[in-house]
């Protein structure tokens, strides 16, 4: 840019044409500093709107990860839950047949020994 500048000074000292040449020089140098900050203006715009677009792709990503493993976390939970609650049932039938057979060798024993204390008529 300088370089620019100091040719067209230079220019315009050694043909001698003075300050309308100078002018003419600026006002383009002028216009095209104009559209070189335009040019990156936008281009910085761009960049920064791909990297907003990537962020906000990386943001969903990583939210869709979340709710995925929050959803193997839960149905792991349910189906170690039904776990349980399948042992505490298959527990407790257990626990019945087994009380239910000590009534009734109870009750067997009761009839026994009752047959006993009587006396035989034989």
């Amino acid at each position: 840019m300088r370089f620019l500048i100091l040719s067209a000074v230079a220019a315009s000292v050694m043909l001698g044409t003075g300050a309308p040449v100078l002018a003419d020089e600026a006002t383009s140098l002028s216009s095209e500093m104009k559209s070189e900050m335009g040019s990156m203006a936008s281009e910085a715009k761009g960049d920064m709107k791909a990297e907003h677009q990537q962020m906000r792709e990386n943001f969903k990503a990583k939210k869709d990860r979340m709710k995925s493993d929050v959803k193997v976390k839960k149905d792991q939970m349910k189906s170690e839950m039904k776990a349980r609650r399948d042992a505490l049932k298959a527990e407790k039938q257990e626990m019945k047949k087994s009380a239910k057979a000590r009534k009734a060798k109870s009750q067997k024993d009761a009839k026994e020994a009752a047959e006993s204390a009587m006396p035989s008529s034989h």
